[in-house]
């Protein structure tokens, strides 16, 4: 089987592919150019000979000779100015069809060996070589490609033809039969070569070109879904956004979001979620099929689209996401920004579009949203908060306030939580959650974090300079710190830098970070535990995964829910509730702290309950250290006796 392969392949009997076959079609094109320019000033130059021998000449050509001659070196003529004209057009794009080019190439072969026979026979009889019949035999098939087999067949066909055409004329000796057999070996070999040589060339061609299509593909697409990546996709809508015959005002940008994604890869696996995203990318081009489509990131995707039955498509695409045949139930956000003029860059029109998405993902009867004013207020604001952080910190315009913690037993100031305040030129006192969402959201939030670190300990140094007590202060930090950096080491640098002691940081830990088998956070809480820092377990009971965290993470203190105290008078369900986790946390070894204390009346069941601490605006609001050091110094606040 092998050998009828190779036999096969040898005579060119393999079918090729299509790039193979047109690589073959150009490259005989370009030979067919040179061949026939050749030719053509040869067959000139022979006509321009013979005429000027003829009348100049001392020997004269019969008219029979002239007629004969000349008559096959204008044939040969104009068949090659053909296969020239033919060439040239090819070349120039004007024709793409490969079966002309077949045509004339066969045509131009049968003239040119028919004239290569007719000279040479002619010549032979006057005893001379066949040197014509040779020279268009080499023109014919090496110069232009033919397959083996055919090179096999025409070349014996033209050599039978002229050897039995020569021999019936004159008796060939055995000179002749040897160097007609020597050309015609050394021309079919030379054939057969080209055709490999070519052929090789071709794969080779091929095969770089399909790499080049792969990265070509790559440079402009997403390997998973196979839709544009972004850099293709804000090039192509920046070119149409240009074109000053298109109205962009009836066009719209629309980011689209998968909600749910995340727990339908936990649950099937990466392989399944990609499989998800392929097909429901292949919708959305079906869907907006004269769009211009793009992954954004994630389970995120845009479309810049004409604004036509866009609410009717995106119920296509809405009804796949919901009625997927899996378990995890799934839900599709929309955005849309809509450009008022061409010097929109794309790159902010996504930007619109996402930032309306977003701000829906918490409506659960909502599922499209378009930017409007007041959202390019909160946007610019964000974009303003993401630009000037770092300047910010550098400046000192992001401050500590401080807000006291209350010993139930006694009403003194027992600890410090510090908070962030940013004194912006522009938008003035900005309170955190006017910038830390917006941090978290641009993993930004570190910077702010540790800001507040160092600011903390610059603090509690200069408190210990001046003699004061030091008060325990306790530190938040976000999630996504434990990601960003190694948060641990940063603040023990941080504390060792200013020489504080661990016992004066708490570190506070909000409930909804904590996620059950999070391995990398466990061990961040660890490494702070053994450190010797005390761990706090903040707005306990605002998440759902409230006894899931207990079970999981080891704490020091338990900060309550400031929700359990709204509505808190005559609310029986609230007092059941706060004193069930008051126990819970004392038989786990647990203290206690309630946040959001606003009047006597919770104050009072606090405390008969057991809660240990306090935290609200019944015993102060959130200052600076100077307004909390002068209320220490005029016996406001008096400083708990565990506080040394």
């Amino acid at each position: 089987m092998r050998i009828i392969e190779t036999i096969k392949n040898f005579l060119g009997l393999k079918k090729n592919s299509e790039y193979v076959e047109l690589y073959f079609s150009n490259s005989n094109v370009h030979s067919s150019l040179w061949v026939s320019s050749t030719i053509i000033v040869l067959e000139l130059f022979m006509i321009l000979s013979v005429v000027l021998n003829q009348i100049f000449g001392e020997h004269k050509r019969s008219s029979s000779w002239l007629t004969a001659h000349l008559s096959a070196y204008t044939i040969l003529l104009l068949a090659t100015a053909v296969l020239f004209a033919f060439s040239v057009i090819y070349l120039k794009e004007k024709l793409r069809s490969r079966i002309p080019g077949k045509i004339v190439k066969y045509i131009f072969t049968f003239i040119a060996i028919a004239f290569g026979i007719f000279i040479s026979v002619l010549d032979y009889k006057k005893g001379e070589q066949f040197i014509t019949f040779v020279t268009m035999t080499i023109f014919a098939y090496t110069f232009i490609v033919f397959r083996p087999i055919f090179s096999l067949a025409l070349l014996s066909i033209s050599y039978i033809i002229f050897f039995t055409t020569c021999d019936s004329l004159i008796e060939a000796t055995y000179a002749t039969k040897v160097n007609l057999t020597i050309a015609f070996i050394a021309i079919l070999v030379s054939a057969i070569h080209s055709y490999h040589q070519k052929i090789r060339e071709a794969y080779k061609d091929e095969q770089l070109r399909h790499a080049n299509d792969i990265l070509t593909k790559l440079s402009i697409s997403d390997e998973t879904t196979g839709l544009a990546n972004m850099n293709y996709f804000r090039s192509q809508t920046l070119a149409i956004l240009a074109d000053k015959t298109i109205d962009v005002t009836k066009y719209i940008f629309l980011f689209l979001d998968v909600e749910n994604f995340k727990s339908f890869n936990e649950k099937y696996g990466f392989w399944e979620g990609n499989r998800f995203l392929k097909d429901f990318a292949t919708l959305i081009e079906t869907t907006f099929e004269d769009a211009l489509t793009a992954y954004f990131s994630n389970d995120n995707f845009v479309i810049f689209t004409e604004d036509i039955d866009i609410q009717k498509k995106l119920k296509v695409l809405h009804d796949f996401v919901q009625k997927s045949e899996y378990e995890i139930k799934m839900g599709l956000k929309t955005g849309a920004f809509r450009p008022t003029d061409r010097n929109t860059p794309p790159i902010i029109a996504c930007d619109h579009a996402r930032y309306a998405c977003y701000s829906i993902k918490k409506m659960f009867s909502k599922d499209y949203c378009e930017y409007d004013q007041s959202m390019e207020t909160d946007f610019y604001r964000k974009q303003y908060i993401i630009n000037n952080l770092d300047d910010a910190i550098q400046g000192e315009r992001i401050k500590v306030y401080y807000q006291p913690l209350i010993d139930s037993n006694n009403g003194h100031l027992c600890g410090l939580e510090a908070l962030a305040r940013w004194d912006s030129p522009e938008y003035g006192f900005l309170s955190p959650g006017a910038f830390i969402q917006t941090l978290e959201e641009y993993h930004q939030i570190h910077k702010l974090d540790m800001a507040i670190v160092d600011r903390v300990c610059r603090d509690i140094k200069e408190m210990k300079e001046d003699g004061r007590k030091i008060i325990p202060v306790s530190l938040n930090f976000s999630r996504l710190d434990f990601d960003m950096i190694d948060l641990a080491s940063e603040v023990e640098k941080t504390l060792a830098k200013y020489g504080i002691e661990k016992k004066h940081i708490h570190v506070e830990i909000t409930e909804s970070a904590l996620v059950e088998n999070d391995h990398r956070l466990k061990e961040a809480i660890k490494k702070f535990r053994l450190s010797g820092y005390a761990i706090w377990l903040d707005d306990f009971g605002a998440g759902y995964s409230g006894l899931n965290v207990l079970k999981e993470y080891d704490f020091d203190m338990m900060k309550i829910d400031m929700k359990f105290l709204t509505n808190f008078a005559g609310n029986q369900k609230a007092r059941s509730i706060l004193k069930s986790i008051v126990s819970l946390a004392n038989d786990l070894g647990m203290s206690t702290l309630t946040e959001g204390v606003e009047t006597d009346e919770a104050r009072s069941f606090l405390r008969s309950i057991g809660c240990q601490n306090f935290q609200g605006y019944l015993f102060g609001k959130p200052m600076p250290k100077s307004e909390l050091l002068a209320k220490i110094d005029d016996r406001t606040y008096i400083l708990s006796s565990k506080i040394k």
